[in-house]
């Protein structure tokens, strides 16, 4: 079975990603991680260099990239990747769909927090406070979170460890 987490920046799919495909004996992607890899350079600068309908574009390859690979895997998917129609009924038909959810609150502090959010991701709209920012993204994007997961769990009062055994109990 593949397993794909969304959500929000800093949410934690990657960290709970990692951990659920060790439980679950699976292999693990990261599809910011891979893109990364595959072009040597970070979103931001892939962002920077060629835009966000570049990095969209590599994020649906990353994306389907999956389907070739028959092992189960769990797949921690970028924040935006459920702005394409296509990659939520990629994900939709390939496996089961896990939203992690946060309020804007926890996000600002995790990302103030989060080195690798500062260094290498761009800022999503000019002019705007984080908390602004990161606001009128969840106010786009929760509707597409919503439609895609099957699952979702707020993971502002769980730790990593309680977000994988309520992922495995959920899924049965």
């Amino acid at each position: 079975m593949k397993i794909f987490l969304i959500g929000y920046r800093c949410t934690g799919k990657t960290t709970v990603g990692r951990m659920l495909a060790e439980q679950l004996e699976s292999e693990f992607m990261d599809t910011d991680q891979y893109i990364c890899q595959k072009t040597g350079m970070t979103i931001h600068q892939i962002v920077e260099s060629s835009g966000w309908e570049k990095f969209r574009d590599l994020e649906k390859k990353a994306l389907f990239s999956v389907q070739h690979i028959m092992e189960d895997m769990v797949v921690a998917t970028g924040g935006g990747i459920v702005l394409d129609q296509d990659n939520r009924n990629f994900i939709r038909s390939k496996g089961r769909c896990i939203w992690l959810d946060a309020d804007v609150r926890t996000i600002a502090h995790r990302m103030a927090n989060d080195p690798a959010t500062r260094d290498s991701r761009p800022c999503l709209s000019e002019n705007s406070s984080i908390s602004d920012e990161i606001s009128a993204m969840l106010n786009k994007r929760k509707p597409l979170y919503k439609k895609t997961a099957d699952i979702k769990i707020f993971v502002k009062t769980y730790s990593p460890e309680q977000i994988v055994t309520m992922i495995i109990r959920r899924l049965g």
